[in-house]
């Protein structure tokens, strides 16, 4: 070979090795750049599905809306996540699918394990379940079984969790009063007086939930979206709780700070709005 050649071949491999590296770093620079920026997680809130067209509004979609809005995410490439698959990426540095989008039913009504649960189960989807503890026992006593008003018992729920990831919704402070909308703090009320009362009623549900479900709960999803600084305290530090869910509407970003997973927005799924239409913020 002549010298030229061997030059010539030099050079080739030169620019092969540079171009590579060139490769290598600008690959560790977008992974950086996604780790410190976030990856971009929608979560969207349905309540009720109903196969009652007279009854669907802003909290109660169709058992066909939702089965056409998990058609549109399995064609636009969408993996569901829940919990315990963001937790692991903060925690553990366990990939997450590269469009990930969580699915959240509030209140546990029967008629998501009427409807939704099967229609979850067709699309190989999961979605987050967040029980009021009161509203279980009471139907997993009285035996009473109405998709209009009934709340999974105990043993649907346990069926169910193949595909619910099960979350804790507070045991008795899904209601309005007089005093108290959700879990929100009572004029005049101060700090201990809230914490005791939030930290009773969040580990009333938790040990309930485990004694008759078997599943340990690490989430708290407030309420009407209610919440305040010594909510955020007994959430985080008193329950030791991995994450929680408002009712505020945004994307998510979830990076490797442990923070990110506390009060993430969600967009309500209501009726009359197609699913390209809805998923707008999701394309």
């Amino acid at each position: 070979m002549s010298s030229k050649n061997v030059v010539l071949s030099l050079l080739c491999a030169i620019m092969l090795v540079c171009y590579s590296l060139c490769a290598y770093v600008s690959q560790k620079e977008v992974l950086t750049v996604a780790e410190r920026d976030g990856i971009r997680l929608p979560i969207v809130m349905y309540h009720l599905v109903l196969d009652d067209d007279k009854r669907l509004g802003k909290f109660i979609v169709s058992p066909d809306e939702l089965r056409r809005d998990m058609q549109y995410l399995k064609d636009k490439g969408y993996t569901t996540v829940v919990f315990a698959d963001l937790v692991n990426y903060v925690e553990n540095g366990a990939p997450l699918p590269e469009k990930p989008i969580m699915l959240t039913f509030d209140d546990g009504y029967y008629n998501n394990y009427l409807f939704a649960y099967p229609i979850l189960k067709e699309f190989g989807f999961k979605a987050v379940l967040s029980v009021i503890g009161i509203q279980s026992e009471k139907y997993s006593q009285n035996g009473e079984r109405s998709k209009y008003y009934s709340h999974m018992t105990w043993d649907d729920i346990k069926t169910s969790s193949d595909v619910f990831e099960i979350q804790n919704h507070s045991y008795n402070l899904h209601s309005f009063d007089k005093s108290r909308s959700g879990a929100k703090k009572q004029k005049g009320e101060g700090s201990e007086a809230y914490q005791k009362m939030l930290y009773a009623d969040l580990m009333k549900n938790q040990q309930l939930i485990k004694e008759k479900t078997g599943i340990d709960v690490d989430v708290f999803t407030f309420p009407f979206g209610s919440m305040c600084t010594d909510a955020h305290t007994v959430v985080k530090e008193r329950l030791g709780y991995k994450g929680s869910l408002s009712c505020e509407e945004g994307i998510n970003f979830i990076t490797r700070d442990k923070d990110c997973l506390y009060k993430l927005k969600r967009y309500n799924r209501a009726d009359g709005r197609s699913s390209e239409e809805f998923f707008a913020f999701a394309p």
